[in-house]
């Protein structure tokens, strides 16, 4: 049974809330002040080979989809997306990570994240539609080489044991940094009640305003009738708005220029660099063992998801 939820719809809404690093996959954010933030920006972890992986999966999903429509299921294959995505875009982090990098963007999105929407979801209780599925996914995989499923599967192992690195990031921040920004924000009328707590993890959500929400209608209350023997479509999530309470907005105004009179993302930027580059030389060898095969697959894959 294949069903997506609006569960990562909600936590990408969500993450945006929260000041530490626990980060997510988004919209591009706008550059941060003082340390490069962009396209360009070098981050450690680009040695992860995002890109082919997506280029990957989207070729596995093309073949494995052509083959269920070919079995009389046509549902995926009607709904793919169009474009590869970036299955690990969650590892790096750009100044919009640590909040807003403007006034104006404070006070229109406050913490949060706009959803940029979700592809239509297929939920199938047909017995005939899921051994389908399985041969024609098991198909795909073969069809991009040797172990590729394997290769693939490792490659998130990989991912898994890199992404913890943002619980490292506040212990690199200066030391004085909390009390600079707690006397920032005490300046501009937010007092700390657990400074202790502030101290540890300087983040916003400790001083206790309401947040807002990400925007909903009709489809996210789709739900499947999950008659035996069918495979159902269930429409697809359009883009949505962040709206922030009139709290967050004025609070995540204090936030940004706190951030710029202390150096904060600038120091978290800074960071980000130095954790990345310790979990890289931990895994050093398991990366450069897998690159090179997942760079191969990404070739054949190539030609696969331009249909040659």
């Amino acid at each position: 049974m294949r069903h997506r939820t609006v569960a990562g719809r909600l936590l990408l809404a969500l993450c945006g809330l929260v000041f530490t690093m626990t980060g997510c996959s988004t919209d591009p954010a706008a550059p941060g002040q003082g340390q490069p933030d962009g396209p360009d920006a070098k981050q450690p972890f680009d040695i992860v080979r995002s890109e082919q992986v997506g280029l990957i999966d989207h070729a596995q999903q093309r073949i494995r989809n052509t083959c269920l429509a070919d079995a009389g299921y046509p549902h995926d294959r009607d709904h793919h997306l169009a474009r590869p995505q970036d299955p690990f875009g969650f590892l790096t982090v750009s100044a919009r990570d640590f909040g807003p990098t403007s006034e104006d963007e404070a006070r229109r999105t406050g913490f949060g994240r706009d959803f940029g929407g979700e592809p239509a979801r297929v939920v199938s209780t047909d017995p005939n539609y899921d051994a389908a599925s399985e041969r024609c996914a098991q198909l795909a995989w073969d069809r991009l080489g040797p172990a590729a499923r394997e290769v693939r599967t490792a490659y998130s192992d990989l991912v898994n044991a890199l992404a913890p690195y943002r619980r490292d990031v506040d212990a690199e921040l200066p030391a004085d940094l909390p009390g600079k920004l707690m006397n920032c924000m005490a300046g501009r009328g937010y007092a700390v009640p657990d400074q202790d707590a502030f101290r540890k993890t300087p983040s916003h959500r400790l001083f206790g305003i309401a947040y807002g929400h990400l925007e909903t209608g009709a489809e996210e209350t789709w739900e499947p009738v999950r008659r035996p023997g069918t495979v159902e479509v269930g429409p697809a999530i359009p883009p949505r708005r962040y709206i922030p309470t009139p709290a967050e907005s004025e609070l995540a105004v204090a936030w940004f220029h706190c951030g710029r009179e202390t150096g904060r993302v600038d120091a978290q930027l800074a960071g980000v660099q130095r954790v990345q580059a310790r979990y890289v030389e931990k895994y050093r060898t398991w990366i450069d063992e897998l690159n090179p095969k997942v760079e191969e697959m990404a070739r054949h894959a190539a030609g696969i998801a331009s249909g040659s």
